[in-house]
């Protein structure tokens, strides 16, 4: 048994990679356990490495410093790649005012630290402090960019880790407190809350819509369809035309003739248009009419791109109604709908609803990939490329007027912001800088773990020292102000002032914390999206301010001291 004694003990790969291994899956395993509906889910890691660490399982520093900041890098990455997409689309359709609160829930926070370091003794004690700001908003990126600027300072990291470990538990359970007191206070009915929120929606919300017109404008007979006024500029597609009895897909150089009837796709605004234009809208669309026989030789169908020739052309270079008979009437990307409109550029993985014939449709869709499996093979090339092209941006020095030190983004904002920035692009020469969910997922998480993992072990050493012969209760209480006072102040403007539906409040109150936690008790309390989406619009934009505060307060704080 002495093979496995030393396997444990004495310093070695396998050592060391077991001592990561045993903390991340009993991480995991923690992190699963579900209390009135609350996990920790990663942080489990965190709390499992404090325990560990504390008996005295050890990782060479070295070893420990560069595992923890390759973590950072894979769980920043695939963060940027996911939300990349959406990210000014988020921000646009979805709220300046859901951002506007995220954002002063963030500053409110420096704030609260700023007023604990000039009226506390915490001013002695800056990394706990700010470990303090980062686990009170349950943000890791912020740690990982803090724990760099500590570390580029000569500062030990580890007292970040402690700082952000006794913050942690309430900053979990203080949102939810702060959504519970809304709720409360404001006498708050989730399900009335989420049937406003839908009659809003359906107010507001343009959504693709189609129609059959007849051709009753006698100066469109005997013109080809993409002569018809402001039809290609406006977006709208024309899918079907019936003539006399036949149903078939026009292409552009299709002549219109008197009776025909035309189906368009668009924005309401602009089908509305083109009824003046072409003439006026059928009660019965032409989608619904049939064959003698009872059937339709005009089927639709939604095929996903995935050849990468067809990646960065326009759907009217694709020319599929011209060569197959084959229309696109709407297009969906990262959660988006667009209409198939001939100036459109094609990308990875976008979903296009084809109208057409069978042997049409199959040929068409053997043109664009449609295959899953290509979906979901991982791009390892251009992942990489990413990584190193994120580490450096992370690591230009930019100088602003007043600060002591120049600004770096660091490992935690440079990957972020070029992954956000790729993904947006989606394809640059023969890369293609798509990640499939069940990937970004994958790497993601075990990024987050790998982070937190390391940084449980290194703040064991020294977390029960401080907590039971230190000041981690009194920590512990000012980490709870950083934590309440700033959502306490956010949500109940948002709720007077702003008038924000009260789920779309709960999901900016956990998209400005980043808290999973928080989101899953949110989404608990009535089946409504607006809970995922306020989270979704705001959570970009805050991850980016929450790893730029803790950088920025940490480089200003320690060279004050």
């Amino acid at each position: 048994m002495n093979w496995l004694i030393d396997l444990f003990t004495k310093p070695s790969v396998a050592q060391q990679v077991i001592a990561i291994a045993l903390t991340a899956a009993l991480g995991l395993m923690l992190g699963k356990v579900k209390v009135k509906g609350i996990s920790l889910g990663g942080a489990g890691a965190l709390f499992v490495g404090i325990g560990l660490g504390h008996i005295g399982l050890r990782v060479d520093g070295n070893v420990l410093h560069f595992i923890q900041e390759f973590g950072l890098i894979l769980f920043v990455y695939t963060i940027g790649m996911q939300v990349g997409p959406g990210f000014m689309d988020s921000i646009r359709r979805h709220g300046l005012v859901l951002n506007v609160l995220s954002t002063s829930i963030v500053l409110l926070g420096v704030v609260v630290t700023l007023c604990l370091y000039f009226f506390t003794n915490m001013h002695s004690n800056v990394p706990v402090l700010i470990g303090m700001l980062c686990g009170a908003v349950t943000n890791t990126p912020s740690l990982g960019a803090a724990n760099s600027a500590f570390a580029a300072a000569g500062v030990d990291t580890s007292l970040t880790g402690i700082g952000y470990a006794v913050a942690y538990p309430f900053g979990v359970i203080g949102i939810i407190l702060v959504m519970l007191l809304v709720r409360i206070v404001f006498r708050q009915n989730p399900d009335k809350a989420a049937k406003d929120y839908a009659a809003d929606i359906a107010a507001s919300t343009k959504e693709i819509e189609s129609c059959s017109l007849t051709v009753d404008n006698q100066n469109l007979f005997g013109t080809m369809l993409k002569d018809i006024p402001d039809l290609i500029s406006s977006g709208v597609v024309v899918t079907r035309l019936m003539r006399g009895s036949d149903i078939f897909t026009p292409n552009g150089k299709t002549i219109l003739q008197e009776g025909d009837k035309v189906h368009i796709v668009g924005m309401p605004d602009a089908v509305a248009s083109m009824e003046k234009i072409i003439g006026r809208r059928l009660e019965k669309p032409i989608t619904k009419e049939t064959a003698a026989d009872g059937t339709s030789a005009i089927l639709v169908k939604t095929v996903l791109v995935t050849n990468k020739k067809v990646l960065g052309k326009t759907i009217g270079a694709l020319a599929l109604a011209e060569r197959y008979g084959v229309n696109v009437s709407r297009v969906v990307r990262s959660g988006f709908k667009f209409t198939g409109r001939l100036d459109l550029r094609i990308k990875f993985a976008d979903k296009l609803m084809l109208v057409g014939t069978q042997e049409g449709i199959e040929a068409a869709a053997k043109e664009l990939g449609n295959s899953l499996t290509a979906l979901d093979h991982p791009e390892i090339l251009p992942a990489f490329l990413g990584i190193f092209l994120g580490v450096i941006a992370g690591s230009i020095p930019i100088a602003i007027p007043g600060m002591p030190t120049p600004l770096k983004l660091g490992l935690a904002g440079g990957p972020l912001i070029v992954a956000i920035l790729l993904s947006r692009k989606r394809k640059i020469g023969p890369l293609n800088f798509f990640m499939a969910n069940s990937a970004n997922l994958m790497l993601r998480e075990f990024g987050l773990t790998l982070f937190l993992s390391c940084v449980g072990l290194n703040a064991g050493i020294k977390f029960f020292d401080v907590l039971l012969n230190g000041d981690g209760v009194y920590y512990m209480g000012l980490a709870a102000l950083i934590t309440f006072i700033p959502l306490a102040i956010v949500a109940t403007v948002g709720h007077l002032a702003f008038k924000v539906n009260y789920l779309s409040l709960c999901g900016v109150l956990a998209g400005a914390t980043t808290d999973p936690p928080a989101l899953a008790f949110a989404n608990s309390q009535a089946d409504s999206e607006a809970v995922n989406i306020g989270y979704a619009s705001v959570y970009p934009l805050t991850m980016l301010l929450r790893i730029l505060s803790g950088q920025v307060l940490a480089i200003l704080l320690m060279s004050a001291v």
